[in-house]
């Protein structure tokens, strides 16, 4: 890949310079699909009182979603690479009153050091990627998120949860249009099985469109 090339963020950068910050440079299907998503997340991980580090935060939706189902985490770190996203987000966490949560600008594709400074020199115990693998090969979401697994679970109480667009859909109806690109949950259940055996796997929404898994640490002895 080019040093100035990023398939994976450009479509972000583009639907933000043509819709403007806001719902429609995330490239979510719906406003309606994206609470589902929080929903799985929060049913599947207790956030409350936790250091969450959100990969590809956009709005910070989620952190919003966390506090009005009462999983506020005590410390918030959004991390995104665009740039009028960003912006948005701290203006929309700043007009809600919530004042433990600050954004960084980071690329968490090309930054491989990021994981390991999230967890060690921010805290982070708990690592969420809502959305923001949808535009990267399979294999290349697994090398990603294999970095983040590792910092974070040296942490006790350290989890990963992750969701994607899953292949065991509806082909005929929801094509994997691009730069959509979806995962065989199959492979990405026994991919984190193969690191813990602590993993939950939700299927069961959004008719089979959707993936989400979480990988908790095996409890210190």
């Amino acid at each position: 890949m080019p040093k100035d090339s990023r398939p994976y963020l450009d479509p972000y950068l583009r639907a933000a310079d043509k819709f403007g910050p806001g719902f429609d440079a995330l490239l979510w299907q719906s406003p309606k699909a994206q609470k589902i998503r929080f929903r799985v997340i929060s049913k599947l991980l207790d956030t409350t009182g936790r250091t969450v580090a959100d990969i590809g935060c956009g709005n910070a939706d989620l952190l919003r979603h966390l506090h009005d189902c009462n999983h506020a985490p005590a410390r918030y770190i959004g991390i995104d690479a665009v740039p009028k996203t960003l912006d948005h987000a701290r203006e929309q966490i700043r007009a809600a009153g919530i004042d433990t949560a600050v954004f960084l600008d980071h690329d968490f594709v090309r930054e491989t050091d990021l994981a390991e400074q999230l967890v060690r020199d921010a805290g982070a115990d708990t690592i969420i990627f809502c959305g923001s693998l949808n535009t990267l090969l399979e294999h290349e979401a697994q090398s990603i998120l294999d970095r983040f697994w590792k910092a974070v679970a040296r942490r006790e109480n350290g989890a990963l949860v992750f969701n994607f667009l899953s292949d065991r859909h509806d082909r005929a109806r929801t094509p994997a249009n691009p730069p959509a690109v979806r995962f065989d949950p199959v492979n990405m259940v026994h991919w984190a099985l193969d690191r813990t055996p602590l993993v939950t796997f939700r299927h069961d929404y959004l008719g089979g469109h959707d993936a989400t898994i979480c990988m908790k640490s095996a409890a210190l002895p």
